[in-house]
């Protein structure tokens, strides 16, 4: 006789959510979760991007939540409690050429909330609500609960000369890193990802609408087949692509002195 907890496996459809999933890479991560028969909830700021998904893909529940706002994220996160969920990807990010522009007040609180401190709120939830529902569920093996966000290759990069942007993505690095060992002994997968350029509209927006001159600038497409293989084989952190990995690991090892004049002239920018 069958338990509960094997039929609930059988007959259990994923469910992911993914934040800062209005555009961009998250869309295109939560559109692709879709197609592969995923429940999939997204939440984002932007009225008239939460609009078109409404229209576009009418089967994905979407959430408006400004992540700046503390109070109201957290009654995003009180209200999304009562639902069960396998994955959640946090996609959200902001980012100011601070190098060109002058970092302002605004900007500086913006980048520093929903970079990291946002990101901080709902990976604590997110950890805390997967431990309560998985943890007497026995479900399918392609259903392992996990946990994945979108850092910066700019991140992996340890010198003095760093950006606001840089060095809060190589918080959310670490931070992701401690969350995997804390969360190993519930089976709950970590995986954080730090790509090169991605070519999204965003960043065609940030470069007068063409970013092909960027270097090793890969389609939207190609980056969702290298996060997914990262998520199925279960990578801690995933840099791509591979000529970027292997440029960065070399200036590393560079003397902190001489790597931060090799980049004091170059901009951290977000991939």
């Amino acid at each position: 006789m069958k338990t509960h907890a094997e039929d609930t496996a059988k007959h259990h459809t994923p469910h992911i959510i993914v934040v800062g999933g209005t555009s961009g890479l998250g869309l295109a991560l939560a559109v692709h979760h879709l197609q592969l028969g995923w429940q999939v909830s997204v939440i984002g700021s932007n009225e008239a991007k939460i609009e078109h998904i409404n229209r576009q893909y009418p089967t994905i529940v979407t959430y408006a939540c400004d992540l700046t706002d503390v109070i109201q994220t957290q009654s995003l996160l009180d209200e999304l409690s009562a639902i069960s969920f396998d994955r959640l990807i946090y996609s959200a990010g902001n980012y100011t050429n601070e190098r060109v522009n002058h970092l302002n007040q605004a900007d500086s609180d913006k980048m520093l909330a929903i970079n990291l401190q946002a990101f901080e709120q709902v990976f604590r939830w997110a950890s805390v609500q997967l431990k309560q529902q998985h943890q007497s569920l026995d479900f399918a093996k392609d259903c392992r609960p996990s946990l994945i966000c979108i850092a910066s290759i700019a991140g992996t990069m340890d010198y003095p000369y760093a950006s606001l942007y840089a060095k809060s993505k190589r918080a959310m690095i670490a931070a992701a890193s401690a969350y995997r060992v804390a969360l190993d002994p519930y089976d709950i997968q970590v995986t954080c990802i730090a790509s090169g350029y991605i070519d999204t509209q965003a960043l065609r927006d940030l470069n007068d609408g063409d970013a092909s001159h960027k270097p090793f600038i890969m389609s939207l497409q190609t980056a969702v087949v290298e996060i997914m293989k990262a998520i199925d084989d279960d990578v801690e952190l995933a840099i791509f692509p591979r000529s970027m990995r292997y440029i960065i690991r070399a200036l590393n090892h560079l003397p902190k002195p001489l790597l931060n004049w090799i980049l004091r002239s170059k901009l951290d920018r977000p991939s």
